[in-house]
């Protein structure tokens, strides 16, 4: 039996999605991870090293280097004055050296940016705000012994492995927990900021598309990527809704993974049938049409998206009538508003589009 969500709205400038699905907390996923940790004591001047080689590898996200000269300069500080810092978790994949920062990217960043000479903002990196014996100071202008202090000085560091499964399916929870930035990254930031292949470049690639602009009626790309996180749900779905399984974070975050490891005809095709799709939908059914009730209805718009994108020119039958019936259809609106990423729902949803526009699935 379908239970109803409170209905409710989150709104950044005017991109407006309603609220039909369960929160976070009513998809928590029944896996059983086996996980490696252990603590390790990288001195400064290694973990510099690790940085400049580039075996520390840094999230791309929004939130970028956001710390003071000040409040950088007390990290320095801090280190000469053998006062105790938070420590990092590093993340290891199964293959290669590279440790992905998990937490402790302002931190690491303030680091290889003194040993660097400067600052996030090319100005010269001279301390502030510290005592007297290092104030202004570069780090070649230290002194011989507080060079020393500050190269031999320790930062514990936590280092996380998955053991089984054989994937690294846990770098996503590991992430989504232990980010303790001052704004609390979103599940798309977080997908951005583990996955260091293609993917993100090419959703960044469609999310420019001026009819997908047009559609879901928001001329500039949304900081938090939520039109990011729209658009590769559509991909997933269009691909694989035959095989979806709650949660939908889930399922969408994987398929990050595929895109990733995709090869040059699969991106390329991707591209070409979002590009039409989007022309295809705009042109039929015209600006903002997912706005059910003044907001975008998230369902409404991966069911017509994803079969635009999976079927395009072998829809065999006209798209604005197709969904003029749908929106009559009293089935089709249950699972636009209610429980919308069940895997029942989805599965429905997804077979009423295809058979009305004249789709055999």
């Amino acid at each position: 039996m379908l239970t109803v969500q409170q209905d409710s709205e989150f709104q950044v400038d005017d991109l407006r999605v309603e609220d039909t699905e369960p929160t976070d907390d009513d998809e928590l996923q029944d896996i059983r991870y086996e996980i490696s940790t252990f603590p390790t004591d990288f001195t400064v001047r290694v973990m510099y090293e690790k940085w400049k080689s580039g075996q520390l590898v840094i999230p791309e996200y929004q939130r970028r280097y956001v710390w003071s000269l000040p409040q950088a300069s007390r990290l320095i500080e801090s280190f000469l004055l053998g006062l105790p810092i938070p420590q990092v978790f590093l993340y290891r994949e199964h293959s290669g050296p590279e440790l992905y920062v998990v937490d402790g990217h302002q931190r690491l960043a303030t680091i290889a940016h003194f040993y660097g000479g400067t600052f996030s903002d090319d100005r010269e990196f001279r301390l502030r705000g510290v005592g007297a014996a290092w104030v202004d100071r570069t780090y070649e202008e230290l002194s011989e012994d507080d060079r020393l202090t500050l190269d031999d000085a320790t930062l514990r560091s936590i280092v996380i492995r998955q053991i089984q499964p054989s994937d690294n399916s846990s770098v996503y929870q590991i992430f989504e927990r232990l980010n303790t930035g001052g704004t609390q990254l979103n599940p798309m930031e977080i997908r951005r900021a583990i996955h260091r292949g293609q993917a993100n470049a090419l959703l960044d690639r469609l999310n420019a598309n001026p009819d997908w602009r047009i559609l879901i009626g928001r001329t500039e790309p949304d900081p938090r990527l939520r039109d990011v996180e729209m658009l590769l749900r559509v991909l997933a779905l269009a691909d694989r809704w035959r095989e979806y399984k709650k949660p939908m974070k889930k399922f969408i975050t994987d398929h990050m993974q595929i895109l990733d490891k995709a090869d040059e005809l699969y991106i390329a095709d991707i591209e070409q049938r979002f590009a039409e799709a989007c022309g295809l939908v705009k042109n039929a059914l015209g600006e903002k049409p997912f706005h059910l009730r003044q907001r975008i209805n998230l369902a409404a718009l991966d069911a017509i998206m994803a079969c635009a994108v999976e079927l395009g020119e072998l829809m065999h039958r006209n798209l604005a009538d197709a969904y003029g019936d749908l929106k009559n259809n009293s089935v089709f609106m249950e699972t636009v508003t209610y429980n919308t990423s069940d895997a029942s729902v989805v599965q429905q949803r997804m077979e009423l589009v295809h058979n009305a526009v004249g789709s055999k699935i």
